[in-house]
């Protein structure tokens, strides 16, 4: 068995045990079959460039308007050949018959890129208009991508923004990054040993990961272009499952003093700051608040793993879901006006799927239901799409208002992680 299984499958024969041990208590996890039924997307198109021979340009700007899950892009062979070689100019008129509420126009041409955003009901004057320059016509895109999507709620979009996965599969498992639609995956680390649980920093210049290198789950740290990594917790025992606070206070979970406990460390140098649980429970999984003052984590301090929230400091814990018998890996939003914590919940099936309690109401919503199973969620940084793992293969992300998910990359992974926004 490979080292890398052997503190997890520990902790996970501890709390299947408890599962087992627990008669009732728990209500089932919600079981909603997600249909899409009431929920109308924009329909949009998006012709081909202008300038752009092989409709790359077209293709990398749909797949960004899907991934937002707001809207529902037209397919072009439906367009007319009148209406594909439009150029930048609009008829509202014809782009009605085919359909399209809102049409995206580019231009591709030496070092720029020209976008233009039209609303059909609005007429023949774009709602957006704007060059960028295109030496990188990829992060152009991406950039007319971002205003696409504040044109249309208020708020930018965080295309350009990455996530770092661990890499499973055959041979010892890296640290790679890829951007949040899929593209220009990179290796990281260079470790030779199983490597898991990355979390971007807070600013998005390094990632801490745990790695069997020496033969322990120590705690590491690579930047995230990267390069040499440095061990920053080597205590005995787990030093797994790192946690970002905006303000880049790190907690983790360790076990050098004999049982799983979460602990804040000085990530420059791993010095202990603080024990932060003291249960003789199995305590794990540490996700910051987005002020930081609070902490959500996992225990089997009350029977089964559940979320629980607790003070920064430590201080107040209280139990948070009442619904599953085996809930894990809380990740909370980073929407300080929405007070979310997404969840892997496997249900009465034995099955892991996606969830999302509220935390002000404790109501909890199922986002995975009918397609093998999910888990591992990572907010975007704007709080409006989780990235997570599916056994259909690969990184999917979904809308949570929407449901509307798209696989973003096909390679083997666990554990993602969503970096910072981009600078816009």
């Amino acid at each position: 068995m490979r080292k890398i299984g052997i503190a997890w499958l520990l902790v996970g024969l501890a709390w299947a045990r408890a599962a087992h041990a627990q008669q009732g208590g728990d209500e089932d996890l919600p079981a909603v079959q997600l249909s899409g039924a009431g929920i109308e997307l924009l329909k949009l198109a998006v012709p081909r460039a202008e300038g752009d021979s092989d409709g790359a340009a077209a293709q990398l700007l749909s797949k960004d308007m899907d991934i937002t899950g707001l809207f529902q892009i037209l397919d072009p062979a439906s367009f007319p050949a009148q209406l594909q070689s439009e150029g930048l100019s609009f008829s509202s008129a014809l782009w009605t018959q085919v359909g399209a509420q809102a049409v995206i126009k580019m231009k591709v041409s030496g070092g720029a890129l020209d976008g233009r955003v039209y609303v059909v009901a609005r007429g023949d004057t774009p709602v957006l208009s704007r060059t960028y320059k295109a030496s990188d016509t990829r992060q152009a895109i991406h950039a007319f991508a971002n205003d696409v999507v504040k044109a249309f709620t208020g708020q930018p979009g965080v295309f350009g923004s990455r996530i770092a996965l661990a890499l499973t599969g055959n041979g010892p498992h890296e640290i790679a990054v890829i951007d949040m639609d899929g593209g220009r995956a990179s290796v990281v680390t260079k470790m030779g040993a199983d490597s898991l649980l990355p979390a971007f920093s807070p600013s998005g210049a390094e990632i801490a990961f745990t790695s069997y290198l020496r033969g322990n789950p120590d705690l590491w740290i690579v930047p995230a272009g990267g390069g040499r990594a440095r061990r920053v917790s080597k205590e005995p025992g787990l030093n797994t499952g790192a946690s970002w606070s905006r303000t880049g206070a790190l907690a983790l979970t360790m076990s050098y003093e004999g049982n799983s406990e979460i602990y804040r460390i000085d990530p420059a140098d791993g010095r202990i700051e603080a024990r932060l649980t003291n249960s003789p429970s199995i305590d794990s999984s540490p996700s910051f608040s987005p002020d930081g003052s609070q902490i959500a984590f996992v225990s089997n301090r009350q029977g089964s793993p559940q979320i629980f929230v607790m003070s920064a400091n430590g201080t107040g814990a209280k139990r948070v879901t009442f619904q599953g018998k085996y809930n894990q890996t809380p990740r909370w939003s980073p929407r300080a006006d929405k007070p979310q914590i997404a969840f892997t919940g496997r249900d009465e099936r034995g099955v892991f799927d996606l969830f999302l309690l509220d935390v002000r109401s404790g109501k909890i919503d199922r986002l995975t239901q009918g397609h093998g199973s999910n888990l591992d969620p990572t907010w975007s940084p704007d709080g409006r799409l989780l990235a997570y793992v599916s056994s259909r293969g690969g990184i999917f992300v979904q809308n949570p208002e929407t449901h509307h998910e798209v696989q973003v990359w096909r390679g083997s992974a666990s554990s993602p992680s969503w970096g910072p926004a981009p600078r816009h």
